[in-house]
């Protein structure tokens, strides 16, 4: 086999965005999730998480600083649309999502 095991994964050439998720130090891949030190707040309407918000614990409502998610949904309950804004969680509905 050609390459380094960066190069070369089992029996293909590996692709451009398995090597942008592959560490080398670590010589495996990345994953990203949300960190365990934050906080989450949902809004529901009619069963549908409207809104959720995440910030560092121990981060008021009022504050500043909340990574806010606005989730558009169909006649089926699917998310068809889903925007980001950074306010407070007593803002999410006048905030301005893009």
């Amino acid at each position: 086999m050609a390459g380094s095991s960066r190069d070369v994964w089992g029996l293909r050439k590996s692709t451009e965005a398995e090597h942008r998720m592959f560490d080398p130090a670590l010589e495996a891949g990345r994953i990203t999730e949300i960190p365990s030190n934050l906080q989450m707040r949902v809004e529901y309407t009619d069963g549908n998480a409207t809104y959720m918000g995440f910030a560092d614990k121990g981060m008021g409502i009022s504050a500043s600083g909340w990574l806010l998610h606005k989730n558009t949904f169909d006649a089926s309950g699917n998310v068809t649309l889903r925007q980001i804004s950074y306010d407070a969680w007593d803002d999410r509905s006048l905030a301005t999502y893009e």
